[in-house]
């Protein structure tokens, strides 16, 4: 340990007058533990990452005329790269004929994986890398860049360092290709409170993305019940705009806290790799069920931790079905099958419940 680390401890040990120094570490849901203060030593394997995000604007391509308009607007407000979701009417062939053809764009049918269902049903982060990436490997991808769909949360730093340790170990994995991360933001941290959290949550994983070193980034409305419209779809994007302007993935190259918990998560991954590998791939461990029962039971024990958090939170309003411009509630889907829930769900059920008990 150097002399800044031994002085720092030995401050912290003095500050906390008696306490043991090992009760200020915390360990994640990753089994990854969180240090108050971090030094050189450790750092084992830094790992550069120089992108810098743009943002991506989604559109889905029913008509000619409203398409091309669209992207005129876009062009407008600085956006030059689009994820383009098809109406079966159209092939992809017709549609590259008519659009512009300064613009970058990328269909979502063109995704090599997308990892974001695991995000959603509770997987941890190391299962999100170790299971995107066999999927990879077990597919091998013939197109001219490796194009790879994640999720993004409210867990700052720990998702910086998931995005990182993914693009490492996937370029690790896939060396001959040049690998393109698009990011978007998951609902499974959104609530239906009527405060800022929303609003914080997706500022914090916008940065996280943009900090992790993502290619492009989705806007996001906290109101994820409500449809888009166009003027919470310019916020949007501007929010990710002005957070690309001034941060970039560069700034976090070195720096002791960070490099350390990439490292830590992209070994983590890299074991299970080695494990799903031997266990016969992903085909394999998703046909006997295995993979859906590992993501259920991290998906229960984030579930448990989140609602003993919530147990102490006060009755607060809730936005109500007439708010609602979708049905914000997980529908109950079979032991086989993935359940993409948001963990304030219990919490919202609850205090509706107790809502509806004082007016009956």
């Amino acid at each position: 340990m150097d002399i800044v680390a031994k002085q720092w401890k030995q401050q912290l040990q003095y500050l906390l007058e008696g306490r043991d120094y090992e009760s200020l570490i915390f360990t994640s849901a990753e089994d990854i533990p969180i240090l108050p203060f971090y030094t050189a030593e450790n750092i084992k394997s830094p790992y550069a990452i120089n992108t810098k995000t743009q943002v991506a604007v989604p559109l889905f391509i029913s008509d000619k005329e409203a398409t091309l308009k669209r992207i005129a607007f876009w062009q407008d407000q600085s956006v030059s790269f689009f994820l383009l979701d098809i109406h079966p009417k159209f092939t992809q062939k017709e549609v590259e004929e008519w659009l512009p053809a300064n613009l970058q764009y990328l269909f979502t049918n063109s995704f090599a994986i997308n990892t974001t269902i695991y995000q959603k049903a509770g997987a941890s982060m190391v299962q999100q890398i170790a299971f995107g990436v066999a999927q990879i490997k077990e597919n091998p991808h013939t197109a001219d860049v490796l194009n790879v769909k994640v999720a993004v949360g409210g867990t700052f730093l720990l998702e910086i360092a998931k995005l990182r340790a993914f693009r490492r170990l996937l370029s690790e994995q896939a060396p001959t290709l040049p690998l393109c991360l698009i990011a978007e933001v998951s609902s499974r941290g959104l609530s239906l409170l009527k405060s800022s959290y929303n609003e914080n949550y997706v500022q914090l994983a916008y940065e996280a993305a943009v900090l992790g070193g993502a290619d492009y980034l989705l806007p996001k409305n906290p109101l994820f019940f409500k449809n888009n419209n166009l003027n919470t779809e310019k916020a949007n994007v501007a929010t990710i705009q002005n957070i690309t302007a001034t941060r970039n993935a560069t700034l976090l190259n070195g720096m002791y806290a960070i490099e350390s918990l990439s490292y830590e998560m992209y070994k983590k991954a890299l074991v299970m790799l080695d494990q799903i590998t031997k266990k016969g791939g992903l085909s394999a461990i998703t046909k006997n069920f295995s993979l859906i029962k590992d993501i259920k039971q991290k998906s229960q024990r984030e579930q448990a931790l989140f609602n003993e958090q919530c147990a102490s939170l006060p009755p607060i309003d809730l936005y109500s079905r007439k708010d609602w411009d979708f049905y914000p509630f997980s529908k109950k889907k079979s032991s086989e099958v993935l359940e993409l829930k948001r963990l304030w769900e219990p919490f919202e059920k609850r205090l509706k419940q107790e809502d509806y008990d004082r007016n009956a």
